[in-house]
């Protein structure tokens, strides 16, 4: 299986670099990406989702959904904690101006550093990965990790960066349509209803589109950004170190210790991919919406992608001998 990862890794980084390339061109552009990104978000991967519920009703599935929803609810706890600890805004004068210590220059780069650790790529490159390598059943427990993604991205993410925290501001952003397809799928596979295949047909080919359009938009975010100049931080290296290492292994040896894997390998698997994927393209968003540093914001997200490549495959080696598939 770790094989397998990284099989899926080097699959994903070429039609990245097809997006590198097709950017370079000029074939797409700054307009062009943002608008593939909201088909993505609103479209095709909630069909993605959407599709993986329609099966036969099984038990064993839907103990398996809440035991995913509880594992990634406490691994999310920790990884807030310990970025609470890690990542924080000191400062110090220096002859009578109050200034940001070495690491922190400026004070809103911290809560985009926060969002970027905490809320990792999951749909971008979890979903088409966990596909890839598990199937449809990946794919399925997959949601459970998402749905409680977006209830604390909406909820935390918001507060953290400074938004309003009002409850109807709350309940409008969580009316998104991953949280929509979730439930709805979740009705659906509760209540045995399948889709004619006259529209299941066509909600599978674009729900196929997921991982090619997501990878092509991942490869044009990075043909935006100066690698050279993330390279020569110090800090940004802390942060991979925490986002593609640290806390991927806190929350495997957390998985482990609850006994996931007792019930079914997929469960832990399934947190720990979405817990190993790169910075997610929410920190990006979040940081141009709420007036933060929004190319501090892509930098970390373009440097923890690239090394994603290398940290999920070897990680994932450990993740199969721990879970002991």
């Amino acid at each position: 299986m770790a094989i397998v990862v990284a099989e899926k890794i080097i699959e994903m980084f070429f039609i990245m670099l097809c997006g590198i390339v097709l950017y370079k061109t000029g074939l797409i552009d700054d307009k062009t990406v943002p608008r593939l990104s909201n088909i993505l978000l609103m479209l095709v991967s909630p069909l993605m989702i959407f599709q993986s519920y329609q099966m036969d009703f099984d038990g064993h599935l839907m103990w398996g959904l809440g035991l995913t929803l509880i594992a990634a609810l406490t691994t999310f706890t920790v990884i807030i904690i310990l970025t609470n600890i890690l990542i924080r805004n000191t400062e110090y004068s220096r002859n009578g101006i109050s200034i940001s210590s070495a690491y922190n220059l400026q004070k809103n780069k911290i809560p985009v550093e926060k969002i970027a650790l905490i809320y990792s790529n999951s749909g971008f490159i979890g979903l088409p990965l966990i596909n890839g390598v598990i199937g449809q059943e990946g794919v399925f427990y997959m949601t459970a990790y998402l749905t409680v993604f977006n209830l604390l991205l909406w909820t935390h993410g918001v507060i953290v960066m400074g938004g309003a925290g009002d409850f109807k501001t709350i309940c409008r952003n969580l009316c998104t349509p991953t949280i929509i397809a979730i439930f709805a799928g979740v009705i659906c596979f509760v209540t045995g209803i399948k889709i004619p295949a006259v529209i299941d047909n066509p909600i599978q080919y674009i729900a196929n589109m997921n991982t090619p359009l997501a990878m092509l938009i991942a490869g044009a975010n990075l043909a935006q950004s100066n690698i050279v100049s993330s390279l020569k931080s110090l800090r940004m290296y802390y942060l991979c170190a925490l986002k593609l290492i640290i806390f991927p292994v806190i929350g495997m040896l957390i998985l482990y210790i609850f006994n996931f894997q007792s019930f079914d390998f997929n469960v832990p698997f399934t947190v720990f991919i979405g817990m190993a994927c790169p910075a997610g393209a929410s920190a990006i968003m979040f940081a141009e919406r709420y007036d933060k540093d929004s190319l501090y914001a892509t930098e970390i997200f373009v440097l923890t992608t690239i090394l994603s490549l290398i940290t999920i495959p070897l990680l994932s080696i450990f993740a199969i001998k721990l879970f002991g598939l």
